[in-house]
């Protein structure tokens, strides 16, 4: 089930179970208070929240993401940014399933989605790569890509 509401408990629920690699790479973007201002980033933003379970199936937020509509001038472009929890494992298929359904959507509404992601986020990299972002590490002028992220993209018409 996907949340639309803000709700800050669970937004802290997530950053307080991030996915070891989904930790190493906000701690590496963000350095020191990493988690206060990953918070107040995301709440700046729209976001869904994935909802699963855990290993006792208790229902808990297990991801957090959108689309970020960077340039004013250009709604057609968008910053695609995710986050799971460590209990992603116990719902790898409805979080593929809504994770599809939400890039479908937004191929409608977006040419170009991109970010970087952290080198070391083998996990999430073979997400992208499934629904069609490429690495082919084509750095557009005036997008600064921080040391050990890698540049992704999709174009989508």
């Amino acid at each position: 089930m996907l949340k639309k509401d803000k709700n800050t408990n669970d937004v802290n629920f997530i950053l307080e179970n991030l996915r070891k690699e989904d930790l190493n790479e906000i701690k590496a973007l963000w350095g020191r208070n990493y988690k206060q201002k990953v918070f107040e980033s995301i709440n700046n933003t729209d976001y869904l929240i994935l909802i699963g379970v855990n290993d006792k199936t208790e229902k808990i937020p297990v991801a957090i993401g959108g689309f970020y509509e960077v340039y004013k001038d250009n709604p057609n472009i968008a910053c695609v940014w995710l986050l799971s929890t460590k209990y992603i494992k116990y719902n790898k298929k409805e979080f593929f399933s809504a994770l599809k359904k939400q890039l479908e959507y937004a191929e409608t509404k977006y040419f170009v989605m991109y970010n970087f992601i952290y080198k070391e986020n083998f996990e999430a990299k073979k997400w992208l790569r499934k629904f069609g972002f490429k690495f082919d590490n084509p750095k557009p002028d005036g997008i600064r890509v921080p040391e050990n992220f890698e540049f992704f993209y999709k174009l989508t018409q």
